[in-house]
């Protein structure tokens, strides 16, 4: 039995690459330009999921690192990159390549999951979207 968390996952790479390359036009460059919107889509999901954390637990779980940041650098803009880079950009990118790019595993996506017309891919924003301000705006109002 697949996973259906894994099926969803890889429907969705399928709709994203399939979208890419047929619609946008994207035949010679649709790795790239997928491969950097779906990075940014995923470190917005785990920005979310950790302001969801915040949100139900009131636990911050990733203050640790922002002042050990803060010990070694002055600037608040520095440390804010850093922690950015660190817990969002890096993560999503490895994630985004062991998954999908690495081996080609994008060519066994596209032959075992059909394309959507773009749809999975639009869900799959809008989800990314309200999760993200959605939970933002609770710890806002919360705190």
């Amino acid at each position: 039995m697949i996973n259906p968390l894994k099926k969803i996952f890889y429907s969705v790479w399928a709709d994203a690459i399939n979208y890419e390359r047929l619609k946008n036009g994207g035949e010679g460059h649709w790795k790239l330009f997928t491969f950097a919107y779906m990075s940014i889509f995923l470190s917005l999901n785990i920005l979310a999921g950790l302001s969801a954390i915040l949100f139900f637990t009131g636990y911050e779980l990733t203050s640790k690192l922002m002042e050990q940041l803060a010990n070694f650098f002055s600037s608040e803009f520095l440390v804010n990159f850093l922690w950015s880079v660190i817990m969002l950009f890096v993560p999503s990118v490895i994630i985004t390549y062991f998954f999908v790019f690495y081996k080609e595993k994008y060519k066994y996506i596209l032959e075992n999951y059909e394309f959507k017309n773009g749809k999975l891919l639009f869900i799959y924003f809008c989800i990314t979207i309200i999760a993200f301000f959605g939970f933002s705006l609770l710890n806002k109002f919360n705190y």
